[in-house]
């Protein structure tokens, strides 16, 4: 007995160093379990900080980019500014071109006044010098008669006849009476003289206040010219002040770009040794992925041999719980014997050692099948459990590296934009640099042609001057040379009085009068002859008045032609008037189409609002997304990564919108353009009935006029092809207003292309509203089946609870169970031998119980251990889905404490077993003697009751164990199932993730499409502006240049007038020199070449005129040809922008607009021209400009 309690002191003991060992390795477990949470949560607080430090490179990046646009945008603008201020620059040169070639019009029409004035002066002097020959002629006629007076006298010395004088008196008195007749008329023709001297001398002193005036008013275009010069020199100060600011603004700008490079360099070195650290991991995972699956092949070996090993000890237990059934049916059947045959001893010690021998052998052979079991499934476990935790760790470090790929192609596609856009920055600053060296220069160049052109113009000043100087002094001489003859005719007149005295002498003198009879008839017959020539000369007048009328007769002609021409220029005009019409009509057309952008700009701030409520939405159904499950999670951040992505295109929409109401803004000022041109073409109406009425005037005063007729039937020609230009112009005018209502036509279509896009938008919108609703609603019902798998896990693990705490109850009954074994063995104890074999039988029945209890606790340690395995890979794979399920990691922690808590309790609880038993066996060994014989047989019938109770108690519970493996089983397999389900609905939501992707991409496509065309539509509008603008500038010109000849022609009406007032007064003397004597014919002669001199110069003006109207009229086909070829540009435009949105045909165009604008400047023939050409031709860097 002594030994056998040995024996089971060193059981007992063995089994306590193998509890401690197995306690040790739990420990080492759980540290170790412990170490790889903390490596695990290492690793996942270095991905989040990956995570984070992308972010915070993304978020660089974004800054970079907005940088970058920053920069964009104040490039652009600055290109905007260099080309106002260009365009400014041009327009100066226009304007300073169009004020010389106006200066240089005055400077003609001032030279041509001077030469008029010079020719007046010259007919003034020539009317002079006839009437000095007149007057000298009157004195010899004086001196002639006072000679016949002296031969009178010395012929009435000589006389004797004294009865002949009263004859001779009669005949004296009646020639003295036609004397004094003669010389009446005579003093009636100088009267006539006096008056014309008189108007002469008025005609001077109005032609001096002219000269006057026009001095003041060429003074005050002197000193108006030197304000414009003052003003022109501060409008280029400022404009250096303006490029000295863009150079400031361009060097802060590349000192902004080297920062910026200097930051790129930067984010490059992070990159590689971003780019670097993700090499090394690759190849460790690599590494690791190799030792895995060798360390599979091995575990995959082991377990194979372990399964054989299992299979064979299934079956050898099997065997021996076959023997153990039947040495317990030869027990009952010995014990039975036993209590019969008491006698037989012998054979009962026999059987007793045998029976203990195979109990022995029983026990061995249990025990270490327990203990083999133990340590297959313990290792199983382990197995099982590195192999999920490679698997997740594998997955996890997959979905790093698949992150890591992807931020590095993101960073690749980063770099290569940074790179692109600071390539384009770095253009675009070189031709900034350039287009700024080229307006220094063109700024320079205009510096040296205004000096230039101060000089020319100093020079025309003083040269004015100087022609002043020489008119004064000419003015001078004519008004000495006026006092000089006006002391000749008060000398005259002295002599005149003398003839009073001459008249007393010829009554002395009447017998010399008979001489002067002859000599009267003589003068009689020359008389004759003079009527003779006079009727001759009438005559010749006759036939001239009657080619004259025929020539009105064909004025008549050409007059009913010309009013047949005004009656198509007023259907024109009437046609002009349509055009009105149709403008306003256009008028409300662009009305209308600004209701529309309105409401295109309505819809689309309704699409941004919802869009914005679409981006809330998805926000917080995503955030549950992430509050319920980790994976969701992950996608979600790039949906709202795509989503924040969006929100920037609402934002470049809102930049469209503005970009739109400045559309609006360029269509509003097309429409006053269009209400300008509309009263541009009511004055050139109103200036064509003018004209209309001038030709009406000119027409009446051509009846009037006999020797000017054909001159002004040419000028009315002349202004009838002036209108008639005009007429073409209008025309042009036509053909603009055509070719505007194709862009308005353009425009509707560009209008309706946008309104297409806009619905197609919309609808891309709605159906990727109704797509993100569809797969938001899915996602909540892989949500929600999650849920329902967690509530049922959760319910499992009650359920496990449940049972764990039946189990309790159960130790707890076994408690009470051996409680009363106990009294029973205080009963028992009386008895010696046969109760302490019963007690040997009892402590193998109790070890045997032990072993199952501790096979249970083995069992449910199992059972626990899976329990926590199935919690692990829960709480490993919400820890992959994403960091937002740290409450549910948590509580899942507390439970796995309570667990762990259940499980500490359960080992108090079989320690305090394990001390009882001890505790039990030393009672039941100082009470043995005590027990008697027979309680023994009692105590055996109930022990065996008890124990058959026990067994079923036993088998129902394996079988319970069992049900529950197999609901375990089928668990695992629903939860395998639904995992696998949800990996198919993860990849479905992927694939349609990469729809959606997709979908946005067409859409950022598309609204990259929509901005560039938004862009060639404004700048096609900032090229019609910028033509409109040309084309205003030229319809000024034109109307300048028309106002200009209108003037002209005005003055030249002016001086003609003066001429047939001077032809009037020359016809009235002719016709009083008709009736003068011999002596006025010659002078009538006279008269006739000095008229016949006036018409030859009248002639030589007329032809002058007329050779100046051709030279208009050769300008203006100029300026009709230039239009040409201005439109014949715009078209080349429409249709290079039709065909292709490049920049190329813009600058072919501005070349030619140059180009255009150099031939305007070529038509001038004055040398100051010339020298502006070749200083333009000299400015070599804006052609290069154009050609880049």
């Amino acid at each position: 007995m002594g030994e056998e309690f040995d024996e089971a002191k060193a059981e007992i003991e063995k089994l306590k160093a193998d509890l401690k060992l197995k306690a040790e390795l739990a420990d080492n477990l759980r540290k170790a379990h412990g170490e790889q949470l903390i490596r695990t949560q290492e690793a996942c607080s270095k991905i989040e900080k990956l995570a984070r430090e992308s972010n915070g490179k993304e978020e660089e990046i974004s800054k970079v980019k907005r940088m970058c646009e920053d920069l964009q945008c104040s490039l652009n603008e600055k290109e905007s500014v260099i080309r106002r201020l260009s365009t400014a620059n041009d327009k100066l040169r226009v304007d300073c071109g169009e004020k010389y070639k106006k200066w240089e019009e005055e400077k003609r029409a001032i030279v041509l006044a001077l030469d008029e004035a010079n020719e007046k002066n010259i007919d003034q002097e020539q009317k002079i010098n006839v009437f000095m020959a007149e007057i000298e002629g009157l004195k010899g006629l004086l001196s002639a008669s006072q000679k016949k007076c002296l031969e009178a006298e010395k012929n009435a010395k000589a006389s004797k006849e004294v009865r002949k004088r009263d004859a001779m008196l009669l005949k004296l008195e009646e020639e003295s009476m036609k004397v004094e007749n003669q010389l009446k008329w005579k003093k009636e023709q100088f009267s006539h003289l006096e008056e014309a001297h008189e108007k002469l001398r008025d005609q001077f002193r109005e032609s001096k206040k002219e000269w006057e005036m026009e001095k003041s008013t060429l003074i005050d275009e002197i000193c108006s010219l030197q304000s414009r010069l003052d003003s022109q020199t501060r409008i280029l100060e400022d404009l250096e002040r303006r490029f000295k600011m863009c150079n400031e603004a361009l060097a802060r700008e590349e000192s902004r770009r080297n920062h910026l490079e200097v930051e790129v360099s930067e984010f490059k070195a992070r990159f590689e040794n971003v780019f670097t650290e993700c090499q090394d991991a690759k190849s460790q995972l690599e590494c690791l992925a190799t030792q895995r699956d060798r360390e599979i092949a091995a575990l995959r070996h082991s377990l194979a041999t372990k399964e054989t090993f299992y299979k064979e000890i299934e079956y050898k237990a099997g065997r021996l719980e076959k023997e153990n059934q039947e040495l317990l049916v030869y027990l009952k059947e010995l014990q039975e014997a036993g209590i019969r045959e008491t006698g037989n001893s012998s054979s009962l010690a026999k059987m007793r050692n045998k029976l203990k021998s195979l109990e022995q052998m029983h026990k061995n052979c249990s025990s270490n099948l327990r203990a083999k079991e133990a340590e297959w499934s313990f290792q199983q476990e382990k197995l099982t459990e590195e192999l999920d935790n490679y698997r997740t760790a594998l997955e996890s470090k997959e979905t790093t590296v698949e992150e890591l790929g992807i931020e590095l192609e993101i960073c690749h596609s980063v770099i290569l934009q940074l790179k692109m856009q600071n390539e384009e920055a770095s253009t675009m600053l070189l031709v900034l640099k350039s287009g700024i060296t080229e307006a220094q220069l063109n700024i320079e160049n205009a510096d040296t042609e205004a000096r230039l052109r101060d000089k020319e113009r100093g020079e025309n000043v003083s040269l004015l001057m100087r022609q002043l100087e020489t008119k004064n002094t000419a003015l001078a001489k004519v008004m000495t040379d006026f006092e000089d003859e006006r002391q000749k005719v008060a000398s005259l007149l002295k002599r005149i009085e003398d003839l009073g005295l001459v008249e007393d002498q010829r009554l002395l003198l009447q017998k010399e009068l008979e001489r002067y009879k002859e000599l009267l008839e003589e003068s009689s017959r020359s008389q004759l002859c003079f009527k003779k020539q006079a009727l001759q000369t009438e005559t010749d007048l006759k036939d001239k008045l009657k080619a004259v009328c025929d020539d009105l007769d064909v004025a008549n002609s050409e007059l009913a032609k010309e009013h047949q021409k005004l009656v198509s220029l007023s259907r024109k005009a009437k046609a002009l008037d349509l055009i009105e019409e149709k403008c306003l009509l256009m008028q409300k057309e662009l009305e209308k189409y600004k209701e529309a952008l309105e409401q295109s700009s309505r819809h689309q701030r309704c699409l941004e609002k919802q869009a914005l409520q679409i981006e809330n939405d998805s926000k917080e159904k995503f955030r549950e997304v992430c509050d319920a499950f980790d994976m969701a999670s992950s996608e979600l951040a790039e949906h709202h990564e795509k989503v924040e992505c969006f929100s920037r295109r609402v934002d470049h929409l809102e930049l469209f919108e503005e970009q739109r109401l400045l559309m609006q803004k360029e269509l509003e000022r097309y429409k006053e353009m269009v209400k300008q041109s509309s009263s541009k073409q009511l004055l050139i109406e109103k200036k064509a009935l003018d004209v209309e009425t001038g030709l009406k005037k000119k027409l009446r005063e051509v009846y009037d006029a006999l020797d000017t007729a054909n001159a002004e039937l040419a000028k009315e020609n002349e202004n009838a092809a002036s209108l008639l230009r005009r007429v073409q112009s209008l025309d042009h005018i036509e053909e603009q207003n055509l070719q505007l209502q194709k862009e308005l036509k353009k425009y509707k279509e560009m209008l309706e292309e946008s309104s297409r896009c806009q619905h197609r938008l919309e609808k891309q919108a709605l159906q990727n509203e109704k797509d993100l609703k569809e797969k938001l609603q899915e996602v909540c019902d892989a949500l929600d089946r999650l849920k329902s798998d967690f509530a049922a896990k959760i319910y499992e693990g009650h359920a496990l609870e449940f049972e764990l705490w039946m189990w309790k109850t159960i130790a707890h009954r076994l408690k009470d169970d051996l409680e009363e074994s106990q009294l029973l063995r205080k009963d028992i104890e009386a008895s010696l031998l046969s109760q302490v074999e019963v007690e040997e039988t009892i402590k193998q029945e109790k070890d045997d119980l032990a072993r199952l209890l501790k096979a249970r606790d083995s069992r449910i340690y199992s059972m626990q251990h899976q329990i926590d395995f199935f919690e692990k890979e829960l709480k490993t794979r919400e820890s992959a889905a994403a960091t937002s399920a740290k409450e549910t990691v948590m509580s899942f922690e507390s439970e796995k404490e309570g667990f762990l808590r259940t499980m500490r309790e359960k080992d108090k609880i079989l320690d305090d077993l394990q001390k009882e038993v001890g505790w039990l066996e030393q009672e039941s060994l100082k009470r043995e003697l005590e027990v008697s014989v027979l309680t023994l047989v009692e105590a055996g019938r109930k022990f065996d009751l008890e124990k058959e109770h026990f067994i079923q108690l036993m088998e129902e519970k394996d079988q319970r164990i069992d049900d529950l493996l197999q609901c375990v089983r089928s668990r695992e397999q629903k939860f395998n199932g639904s995992l696998i389900s949800f990996s198919l609905e993860l990849a479905e939501k992927q694939a349609e993730i990469g729809l959606v992707h997709e979908a946005w991409e067409k859409i950022a496509s598309a609204e990259i499409l929509a901005q560039l065309e938004i862009e060639e539509k404004k700048m096609m509008l900032m090229e019609l502006e910028d033509d409109i603008f040309s084309v205003k500038k030229k319809l000024e010109l034109q109307e300048k240049t028309l106002s200009e000849s209108k003037h002209k022609a005005i003055e030249i009406e002016a001086e003609l007038e003066e001429k047939l007032l001077e032809m009037k007064k020359l016809e009235n003397l002719m016709e009083t020199k008709l009736r003068m004597s011999e002596a006025s014919v010659d002078e009538l002669k006279k008269g006739n070449k000095s008229l016949a001199e006036n018409v030859m110069k009248l002639s030589s003006e007329r032809d002058n005129l007329i050779g100046f109207f051709t030279g208009l009229g050769e300008r203006i086909s100029q300026f009709s040809n230039e239009d040409m070829q201005l439109m014949g540009t715009l078209a080349c435009m429409v249709q290079s922008f039709d065909n292709s949105g490049s920049s190329s045909p813009m600058l072919k165009c501005n070349t030619e607009l140059f180009n255009a604008v150099k031939e305007n400047v070529n038509t001038c023939p004055s040398p100051t021209i010339k020298r502006l050409q070749s200083v333009l031709e000299e400015r070599a860097p804006f052609r290069d400009l154009n050609q880049l």
